[in-house]
C-alpha cells in the first residue's frame, strides 16, 4: 500500500508539471503580474520537482526507504511553486481566474518547504536502517521546523497580490510576515549544526559512507549559506539573486547524488551512469551561470567597461575554463558515485579488504575480482589458469569477445593463466584503466595461485576424509560380517561341547560362562560396527544417524537427546566427521563422566560454517586430568576440515564438547 501511495504521488506531480509547462508556454507571450512572482525560476523549480518527486517514489518502491517520502515532499514543494507561478500569470491573462488568492502564498511556501526538507530532515533520515536515538529526534525536530516554517509561510500576504483568502492581508500576515524574518538567521544555524553532525558521522564511517558524506556537507553547506544568499537576493539588487538560485540548485542537486550513494544498496552500472552524468551536466551549467552572474557584477564594479564588453570578457573566461571544469566536476562526480576506480590508492585499500574478507564460501580470488569489477567499471572479470575458468564477476554477453581485454598473469616469470576484462557495453577502456589493471594483474596472479593451492589444500582433506571413511567402511564390514560372525560360531560351539564330552561339573560351568562371554563380546563387536558408521550415513541422513547414536545409548540410567534440525544440510565430508566426534563425546559421557543425560546440538551458523556442541551433566573433568585418546581422535577428526575442538568442563559442572567447521 505505501508502495501505491508513493507512485501515485510520483504520477501526480508529473503529471502537475506537464500542466505547468503547458501553461507557461502558453502564457509565454503575457506580461508579468504586477506582484513579484520570478517567473524566471519557474523552469528551475519544474526541474528540481521532476528529479525529486520520481526519485523518491523509487526509492519508496525499491527500499521504502523514509528519505524517499521527503523526496516526495521537497518535490511537491518545487511542483507547487512552478504551479503557482504559472496559475498567478495565467491570472493576468483571465482576471476573474479563481483560486488565484492561493498563488502567490504556495508560490512563496511551497520552495521553502522542499529547501528545509533537504537541509533539516533527510540528512538524519541517511541510515542503515530506520533513523533511531539522536537521529530520529533531530529528524522529528527538523520535520516540526519545516511545518512551522511553512505555516508561517502560507499565511504572508505578497504585497500588491490578490487578497489572502484565510487572513485577506491583515494584522495576521503581518505578524507572519516578521516572524518569517526572523527565522531566516535561525535555519542558516541549523543548517550548519546539521552539517557539524554529518561532519561527527565522517569520522566514523567506512569509505563507502565516508563518499556520500563528503557530498553530503558540502551540499547542506552549500544550501545554508544559498538560502541565505537567495533571500539577501531578493530583497536587494545585485548578484545576490541569480548567484543564490544558482548555487541553491547546486546544493540540490548535490544532495541528489549524496543521498544515491548512501542509500543504494546494489551497484547497478546503467544507474550509476545516468546519475553521474545528469550531476555533471547540471553542477557544470549551475556553475557557470553563477560564475557568469557574479563575475559580470564583479567586473562592472571594478572597472569602467559597459555590461556588453563585461559580458563578452566573462563569456570568453568561462569558454577557456568549461572544459577543465568539467573535467574536474566527472573526476569529483565519478568519485562520488562510483568509488575508487580514478584513486589507485583507494583501489587498493578496496582489493586489501577483499583479499582480507575470503574464505572458504566466498575464495580470496573471487572478492578480489568482484572490487575489480565494482571499484574500475567493468562489466565482467575472469581469471583462466590452464585455459580454465576459476574466477568470474559480472554476467557473460554475447560480444564479449570483441571488448576483452586479455593480461598475461606471470608470478616470478612464469605464465600460469590470464586476466580478463570486459568494459561496459558502449564503452571503452581507457588508457588509465588498463595501466591500473596492468599495474595489479601480478596482485590477481599471486591471489590466483593462493585459491589454487587452497584449493588443492581442501580436495587433499576431502581426500584423507574420504580415505579415513572408506577404512572405516571396511573396518565395519570385517566386524560385522567377520569377526561378529566368528566370535558367535565359536561361543555355539563351546555351549554345544558339555553334550557332546564328559566334563565334570566345574567344566561345563566354565565352558557355559565362556560361551556366554564371548556372546556378549559379539554382541558388543556388533554394536561398534554399527556405531562406527551407521548405513544411513551412506545416505546423505546424519539427523538420522545422530538419532540412532541416541536410541543406541539410552538407557533407563542415561539419555541422549538430538537437536540438529538442519543436519542433512551438510555435505557428505561434513557429515562425517560431524558424526563421529558426536559418537566419541556420546561414548566418553556414557562410560565415563557419571552423566544422566547428553544432548547433542548442531548448528549451522548465519556466518556459515558448522558448531556442534555435545554436552552432559556428569562429574566433569578433572584439572590435573591429561587428555585421552578420544580427545585426541576429535581433535584430528576436527582439523581434518580445519576445524577445533574445546572441551570444558568440570567441579561437578558436567562437560562441554564444542566443535567449530570452517
Amino acid at each position: 500500500m505505501p508502495e501505491r501511495a508513493a507512485v501515485a504521488l510520483g504520477v501526480g506531480q508529473a503529471l502537475l508539471a506537464g500542466a505547468t509547462i503547458v501553461a507557461l508556454l502558453a502564457t509565454a507571450q503575457v506580461a508579468d503580474p504586477a506582484y513579484e512572482v520570478r517567473r524566471e525560476l519557474a523552469p528551475l523549480d519544474l526541474v528540481m520537482s521532476l528529479i525529486y518527486a520520481p526519485l523518491g517514489a523509487l526509492i519508496v518502491v525499491r527500499s521504502r526507504h523514509a528519505v524517499g517520502w521527503a523526496f516526495l515532499v521537497a518535490g511537491w514543494g518545487y511542483g507547487v511553486t512552478a504551479a503557482g507561478i504559472a496559475w498567478s500569470v495565467i491570472g493576468v491573462a483571465h482576471p476573474p481566474l479563481p483560486g488565484l488568492g492561493w498563488a502567490s502564498p504556495l508560490l512563496l511556501t511551497g520552495w521553502t518547504t522542499a529547501t528545509l526538507v533537504s537541509l533539516l530532515v533527510v540528512p538524519f533520515l541517511l541510515t542503515p536502517g530506520p533513523p533511531r536515538g539522536w537521529a530520529r529526534r533531530f529528524a522529528i525536530a527538523g520535520g516540526a521546523v519545516v511545518v512551522l516554517a511553512t505555516a508561517v509561510r502560507v499565511l504572508i500576504q505578497v504585497p500588491q497580490a490578490p487578497p489572502h483568502p484565510l487572513t485577506g492581508g491583515g494584522a495576521l500576515s503581518d505578524l507572519a510576515y516578521d516572524v518569517d524574518g526572523a527565522l531566516i538567521p535561525i535555519y542558516f544555524l541549523l543548517g550548519l549544526a546539521v552539517a557539524v553532525w554529518i561532519g561527527h558521522r565522517l569520522r566514523t564511517g567506512d569509505a563507502e559512507q565516508r563518499r556520500g558524506l563528503s557530498w553530503l556537507l558540502m551540499s547542506l553547506v552549500t544550501v545554508a549559506f544559498a538560502y541565505m544568499v537567495f533571500e539577501i537576493g531578493v530583497s536587494i539588487d545585485g548578484p545576490w539573486f541569480p548567484a543564490g538560485t544558482a548555487l541553491l540548485t547546486t546544493a540540490e542537486v548535490m544532495l541528489v547524488g549524496a543521498v544515491f550513494v548512501l542509500i543504494r544498496r546494489q551497484p547497478s552500472w546503467r544507474v550509476d551512469l545516468a546519475i553521474s552524468r545528469t550531476l555533471v551536466g547540471v553542477l557544470l551549467t549551475t556553475t557557470l551561470v553563477a560564475a557568469y552572474v557574479v563575475a559580470v557584477w564583479a567586473l562592472g564594479m571594478i572597472t569602467p567597461m559597459g555590461a556588453e564588453s563585461t559580458g563578452l570578457v566573462v563569456v570568453a573566461v568561462l569558454a577557456l575554463a568549461v572544459l577543465p571544469l568539467r573535467d574536474w566536476l566527472q573526476g569529483q562526480v565519478e568519485r562520488l558515485v562510483f568509488g575508487s576506480g580514478a584513486d589507485p590508492s583507494a583501489l587498493l585499500e578496496r582489493v586489501a579488504q577483499a583479499l582480507d574478507s575470503g574464505d572458504a564460501d566466498s575464495p580470496q580470488l573471487a572478492g578480489l575480482l568482484d572490487a575489480l569489477r565494482r571499484a574500475l567499471r567493468l562489466a565482467r572479470v575472469e581469471v583462466r589458469l590452464d585455459d580454465v575458468p576459476v574466477a568470474v564477476s559480472g554476467r557473460h554477453e554475447p560480444d564479449d569477445a570483441g571488448r576483452t581485454l586479455s593480461l598475461p598473469l606471470r608470478p616470478r616469470g612464469r605464465e600460469i593463466g590470464t586476466l580478463s576484462v570486459v568494459p561496459p557495453r558502449g564503452e571503452r577502456l581507457d588508457p588509465r584503466t588498463v595501466r591500473l589493471l596492468r599495474q595489479i594483474s601480478g596482485l590477481v596472479a599471486v591471489a590466483a595461485q593462493l585459491d589454487d593451492a587452497n584449493r588443492a589444500v581442501e580436495e587433499a582433506r576431502a581426500r584423507v576424509v574420504e580415505v579415513r571413511h572408506e577404512e572405516r567402511r571396511l573396518l565395519r564390514r570385517e566386524l560385522h560380517d567377520g569377526l561378529g560372525p566368528a566370535l558367535s560360531g565359536t561361543a555355539l560351539a563351546l555351549a554345544a561341547v558339555p553334550t557332546t564330552s564328559s566334563l565334570n561339573a566345574d567344566d561345563t560351568v566354565l565352558l557355559r560362562r565362556l560361551a556366554e562371554e564371548l556372546s556378549r563380546r559379539a554382541d558388543d563387536v556388533r554394536q561398534m560396527a554399527r556405531v562406527l558408521l551407521p548405513p544411513v550415513l551412506d545416505e546423505g541422513r546424519l539427523g538420522a544417524a545422530l538419532d540412532l547414536l541416541a536410541d543406541r545409548y539410552s538407557t533407563s540410567r542415561f539419555s541422549v537427546s538430538v537437536d540438529a534440525p538442519h543436519a542433512d544440510r551438510l555435505d557428505g565430508i561434513h557429515q562425517i566427521v560431524a558424526y563421529q566426534v558426536a559418537a566419541e563425546a556420546v561414548r566418553n559421557a556414557a562410560r565415563h563422566a557419571g552423566a544422566r543425560h547428553c544432548r547433542i546440538r548442531l548448528d549451522l551458523p548465519a556466518d556459515g560454517g558448522v558448531r556442534l556442541e555435545v554436552g552432559d551433566d556428569g562429574r566433569g573433568i578433572d584439572a590435573t586430568a591429561v587428555p585421552g585418546v578420544g580427545t585426541a581422535s576429535m581433535r584430528e577428526r576436527a582439523a581434518e576440515l580445519g576445524g577445533t575442538v574445546e572441551v570444558a568442563g568440570g567441579d561437578g559442572r558436567g562437560t562441554s564438547v564444542v566443535m567449530l567447521l570452517p
